[in-house]
């Protein structure tokens, strides 16, 4: 049985909606808590993320430049000094 062009084409640009989901509780966490700073770790905890999971959370939001990486931490990219 062949595939449809279309429906390969459909499939590779679906986007994740758990992880679209799980990226908009970080960013709305993110803007709830002004001057909120969390690590990897930290962010997995407070999200019950996987570590995985939690990177590419953070990957994303760094991305859009919605978040900064400092040395050890993600802070919003409006909040640092």
């Amino acid at each position: 049985m062949t595939k449809n062009v279309t429906e390969v084409r459909a499939r590779s640009v679906d986007i994740d909606p758990l992880l679209e989901a799980a990226v908009w509780r970080a960013q709305s966490d993110f803007l709830e808590m002004p001057g909120l700073k969390l690590t990897l770790p930290q962010a997995a905890r407070l999200w019950a993320f996987d570590a995985s999971f939690c990177r590419e959370v953070l990957a994303r939001l760094v991305e859009s430049r919605f978040l900064i990486r400092s040395r050890d931490a993600f802070i919003r990219a409006d909040d640092r000094a």
